[in-house]
């Protein structure tokens, strides 16, 4: 069960306020009556009035008063099905999680920008399901395709370098797995958006763009990094600087965007790229893009709610004001 309004609730305190005023003022009274009539006239004075039909009907009322307060907190019981018309597109964002991504060219880092970006581009999403894989070496769905913004926040906010076991980068397969999440899908549009810096170290990504452009899939491409290269820092546990991360003859190794391999990702898919090379990000082209594309509705889809009970409450302090009203 839950309630609907429970900062009704706090009404129940003027309750017991209430008793403490009946009783005061009703000792007050008697007490006035018996300077008025003396102790002896004054069973004689109101012999028609009940001082326990009094109490019962003041109890009657408060109790009304309770239960109606209960009443205006809504409470909600069990579940009821409804139907849900939406209108929208799937997306999946793949994010790449590898090492690279703690480069500080774009400040406070590569993977912090992307976040940020991500977010954006999920709250400019109404009817649209939202997905998010994470990559590195190998690629992982940590949430699948749903309509649910802040569960899939909250999976994009748990993202980090650890999240896929496997290092390295591998756009590649992060494309192959993000094309067969589809498969179950029946939206006109699929969309992913790929944020990295363009670093692959296995596969062909442009002949998995080329496939994914035969399956329907368009790739738009969010490319973080600058063309100079920037070092990948390594730290401690504790978020201090311990040096910068060497190749095998220990040399600082500097990690580039890959503009070039990602815009060709794009085109190929007819998407867009966007790139943080110039300091600025603006993805209002990819958003612009994907609000334009044909949408699918569904109407099939089932949510549950919680069932509004509060009418049993109210049906019940109207027959205890009834059963007072008659005494």
């Amino acid at each position: 069960m839950r309630l609907g309004n429970p900062d009704v609730l706090w009404f129940l305190l003027g309750i017991p306020l209430l008793v403490l005023l009946f009783v005061r003022f009703n000792g007050i009274a008697g007490k006035r009556l018996q300077r008025f009539a003396g102790s002896g006239a004054l069973p004689k004075l109101i012999k028609s009035k009940s001082v326990a039909l009094s109490r019962w009907k003041f109890s009657l009322f408060a109790a009304a008063a309770a239960v109606l307060i209960i009443a205006l907190a809504r409470p909600q019981i069990g579940v009821e099905p409804m139907q849900v018309k939406r209108a929208g597109v799937d997306i999946l964002v793949a994010l790449d999680t590898s090492y690279s991504m703690a480069a500080e060219d774009i400040p406070p880092s590569r993977l912090a920008k992307a976040k940020r970006e991500i977010e954006r581009l999920a709250d400019s999403f109404g009817g649209d399901r939202l997905g998010l894989l994470l990559f590195a070496g190998g690629s992982s769905i940590e949430c699948p395709l749903t309509w649910d913004i802040s569960t899939f926040k909250m999976f994009l906010n748990g993202a980090g370098f650890n999240s896929v076991q496997r290092g390295g980068s591998d756009i590649s397969g992060a494309i192959r797995k993000g094309v067969a999440s589809f498969s179950g899908s029946v939206t006109k549009s699929k969309v992913v958006v790929l944020v990295t810096d363009g670093e692959d170290h296995e596969g062909d990504p442009i002949s998995e763009a080329k496939k994914a452009a035969e399956e329907g899939v368009k790739i738009y491409t969010l490319g973080l990094g600058s063309d100079k290269g920037a070092p990948i820092p390594m730290r401690d546990k504790n978020g201090s600087l311990i040096g910068y991360k060497k190749d095998a003859r220990g040399e600082i190794i500097l990690t580039r965007q890959n503009s070039a391999q990602l815009h060709e990702i794009a085109l190929y898919t007819d998407a867009v790229f966007v790139s943080s090379q110039n300091g600025g990000m603006d993805i209002t082209p990819i958003i612009e893009s994907i609000h334009n594309l044909d949408k699918s509705d569904i109407t099939s889809t089932r949510f549950t709610s919680y069932v509004e009970r509060f009418q049993i409450l109210l049906a019940f302090a109207v027959l205890l004001l009834f059963i007072e009203w008659i005494i």
